[in-house]
């Protein structure tokens, strides 16, 4: 298979996988998602091992396998990057594809927050969840040597779409001759998606997820007081702020709710969103977000304006922008620096 075709096969077995994952969701009882257990992704369990989860990636699991098979490629599944733990399927030697997958980004949105009990569980809330993957083409890189940018397959499929599309619902990365390119897919001929062509962040809406700022585990001394003063600058749109900030938990599911849009004739359907700046961003997150955004004609930058691309797997977790053009993340660095300032902290 050319490398064309592999891509193309990444995406659709994502894409089906994604659909069939969103399904098996909904169709577990609500009171039988929540069961505490452990499978190969979140061996050590937690917050996101729930029987639901489980479920959902041994589908995923599944699906990987079949594409090695097709493909005839070996796929090297990250379990842990922190620790060095891979899962492999397929021959042990040789190239293969890297694979990040996230069969439940949001598990307590649909597993339930908070303590069990035999009558209840918590999901009334604004149900926004989505099952993630991403893949490089087939390569000799180790786990060291692999950068962001070397995935160039990514595909969001969100888990409680809306009845009425105001969004890309569902949304693939794949590379092409220029770079890589993002699409929405639907039952349609696929749509190129774009992020907004507005430079005024009075304008538009910025999302903030501090949520992993408070994570005592991981987070970076000052992670906490940078969130709050962000908060604060973006929040006052009459001093250079956004024209409001929208807290999202799961933000994969919100990517492209708020940050794509549609350049077709009569008129472009544009994106009200700005950016995407978040604290502590994990890996799950920042791999299949990195080619969604520049497919769409985004730029993502750590707090220090590094590319993304350029950055290493092995580096792990970091502070970002996902701003929907140059001249709006020329702004927002602006605004990261002095919420810095303000919380006395220095750059990464």
């Amino acid at each position: 298979m050319t490398e064309a075709e592999i891509a193309r096969a990444c995406a659709t077995t994502a894409l089906r996988a994604g659909r069939e994952i969103r399904d098996l969701v909904h169709a577990m009882p609500p009171l039988d998602r929540g069961h505490p257990t452990r499978s190969l992704l979140k061996p050590a369990g937690g917050w996101g091992a729930r029987r639901v989860d489980a479920e959902a990636e041994a589908l995923g699991l599944c699906h990987l396998e079949r594409l090695a098979a097709g493909t005839g490629v070996p796929i090297t599944l990250i379990v842990d990057v922190a620790a060095g733990t891979t899962h492999r399927i397929g021959p042990a030697d040789g190239a293969a594809i890297w694979a990040s997958m996230d069969v439940i980004d949001g598990t307590v949105k649909v597993a339930g927050l908070g303590e069990s009990h035999p009558d209840r569980v918590r999901l009334a809330n604004d149900g926004g969840w989505a099952a993630a993957f991403a893949f490089t083409l087939p390569t000799r890189k180790s786990a060291a040597e692999l950068l962001l940018g070397d995935f160039v397959i990514a595909v969001v499929v969100d888990g409680n779409p809306t009845r009425y599309r105001s969004y890309p619902q569902d949304v693939v990365a794949l590379p092409g001759p220029d770079g890589v390119v993002t699409w929405e897919a639907t039952d349609e001929p696929a749509r190129r998606v774009f992020t907004t062509s507005s430079e005024d962040l009075g304008q538009l809406w910025v999302s903030l997820d501090v949520f992993q700022a408070y994570d005592r585990a991981t987070r970076r001394a000052g992670d906490d007081a940078i969130g709050v003063e962000l908060h604060r600058l973006l929040g006052d749109r009459h001093a250079g702020g956004a024209f409001d900030v929208v807290r999202q938990y799961a933000n994969l599911s919100a990517l492209p709710r708020l940050l794509f849009g549609w350049r077709e004739p009569p008129a472009w359907i544009e994106s009200q969103g700005a950016a995407f700046v978040v604290v502590n961003e994990n890996l799950p997150n920042l791999i299949p977000a990195v080619p969604l955004v520049a497919g769409a004609g985004g730029v993502s930058v750590d707090f220090d304006g590094r590319p993304l691309r350029e950055r290493r797997l092995a580096e792990g977790r970091t502070s970002v922008v996902h701003a929907a053009n140059p001249a709006l993340c020329r702004r927002l660095l602006d605004v990261v620096a002095l919420a810095r300032r303000r919380a006395g902290t220095s750059g990464a």
